[in-house]
């Protein structure tokens, strides 16, 4: 649901592996889909083409797996949007940014059907039916959001490792999104503020101060809402952050530079008021949140730039 960059890559590795795929796209995306009869993906390590059926809306049968990929702001609509396909062994797997897709999910389909996920990766729609991964290191991690280790999990992570993922069952896939969510924070946040690659962030120390100070931010409010996060994840993040490719930018950078919506509620606005309600300060994030909505506002509008 959502093949764009994400979807595109990871259900283009579930096709290439030989399972029924269909991929959920529209506009000139959809129809070179079904023109070309799958998706082409343009890797860092290889190229491959991912046979599989397209269309604007999710079957009506039940599917075994939705992979649920996208956009954060478009979750409400999305997670009723795929009600015929989800049935009562139907496993509904969030690989999105933020920390409360799967809330959205729960309430429309119940805690049973929803497993938490996220994802490091860099991967956009190149062109028309051709997904581009520019970057990071792939990394997929999923559970379920009780914790348990249970059979379906197990079972899908042996099906998707099978597939080329490289994916991991977590037995805490709340720390390890709000683990992620520090990070992405960070990064997304300082490449589309500057406009810059990462390499350009690091190299001048008042804005890698500024990554910094996010990380820390999210750190704290998340540690306020009760989720175990220490110093090292801070320090994780800000050594991750320095081996990443010197050229890599981030999804929401794409998405400013061309005029797109932004997932600016999802990430900056989420830190700011979750740090509102639990009293914590968050300048830097509320920075990044105050100068980047107005682009949100004006892609909302149809007049992005």
């Amino acid at each position: 649901m959502g093949a764009g960059g994400l979807g595109g890559y990871y259900g283009g590795l579930l096709a290439a592996a030989g399972h029924e795929v269909i991929f959920i796209a529209r506009g000139a995306h959809l129809e070179a889909i079904r023109r070309n009869g799958g998706v082409r993906v343009r890797a860092t390590d290889r190229e491959f083409f991912g046979r599989g059926a397209a269309a604007e809306r999710p079957p009506d049968d039940p599917t075994d797996l939705v992979l649920f990929t996208v956009k954060a702001y478009d979750t409400p609509a999305a997670a009723e949007w795929i009600r015929p396909a989800v049935g009562p062994q139907t496993a509904i797997l969030s690989l999105q940014n933020g920390v409360d897709n799967e809330e959205n999910l729960v309430r429309e389909h119940g805690a049973g059907a929803v497993l938490g996920g996220l994802v490091y990766i860099f991967a956009n729609i190149a062109e028309p039916g051709v997904i581009a991964q520019t970057g990071g290191p792939r990394r997929v991690l999923f559970g379920e959001l009780t914790g348990e280790r249970s059979e379906r999990v197990s079972g899908l992570e042996a099906t998707l490792q099978a597939a080329g993922w490289l994916v991991s069952a977590s037995d805490d896939i709340i720390r390890e999104k709000w683990v992620k969510f520090a990070f992405i924070c960070a990064q997304a946040g300082m490449t589309a503020l500057t406009r810059l690659p990462i390499g350009e962030v690091r190299a001048t120390p008042p804005t890698w101060e500024m990554f910094r100070q996010i990380v820390e931010e999210v750190v704290a409010v998340g540690r306020a809402r009760g989720v175990q996060l220490g110093q090292e994840v801070i320090d994780a993040h800000l050594a991750f952050g320095q081996s990443l490719e010197a050229s890599g930018r981030s999804s929401l950078y794409h998405d400013l530079a061309h005029g797109h919506r932004l997932e600016i509620e999802a990430l900056h606005g989420t830190v700011v008021r979750y740090g509102r309600d639990a009293g914590v300060p968050t300048p830097a994030s509320a920075a990044v949140y105050a100068a980047l909505l107005p682009h949100d506002r004006l892609a909302r509008q149809g007049g992005g730039a």
